[in-house]
């Protein structure tokens, strides 16, 4: 075989695994102060949502939407860093000589952001899917319903209407 191609199928001699490991593990308290700050990333972005949500209920809808690229993308790289330090603290687990904090707190919020991802943000793509996914999730409870259905009565129209659906 020639030589030639024997040094190409070695690895480059730049920086062995063992270094990479001690970088990492040097850098251990770092990752770990990442880790906490990532904490509550999920229900940070539920808080904001439930923000928008009265934002758009008060008529902001083409304020909210036309922010919508900075919101999906402050929430692409939340979760992508959170990934992110998942593999790190995963990774660093491996080691005997550390203190890795638990993958499953940040497995957590990146199931929580996927989901949060799933129901609102892929769905929403228009100012009318806006309105529709505010409307789906805006947080009346019963107490507020009855307190408001009293006020607004349902259109004229309604009691001629013949086709008796209820």
């Amino acid at each position: 075989m020639p030589e030639d191609l024997l040094l190409e199928l070695e690895p480059p001699a730049a920086t062995s695994l063992e270094e990479i490991a001690e970088f990492i593990i040097l850098r251990q308290q770092d990752i770990v102060r990442a880790v906490v700050e990532m904490k509550g990333s999920a229900r940070l972005f539920e808080n904001a949502w439930e923000r928008l949500i009265v934002e758009v209920a008060r008529g902001q809808t083409a304020e909210i939407h036309a922010a919508r690229p900075r919101l999906l993308s402050a929430f692409e790289k939340r979760l992508t860093r959170l990934k992110f330090y998942y593999a790190l603290v995963t990774l660093l687990q491996q080691f005997e000589r550390t203190e890795a904090p638990d993958p499953e707190i940040l497995l957590a919020e990146i199931s929580a952001m996927s989901r949060l991802k799933t129901s609102v943000f892929d769905r929403w793509q228009t100012a009318d899917d806006l309105e529709e996914l505010a409307a789906r999730d805006f947080p009346l409870t019963t107490a507020e319903l009855d307190r408001i259905g009293p006020q607004r009565r349902p259109p004229a129209s309604w009691y001629k209407e013949e086709s008796k659906p209820f």
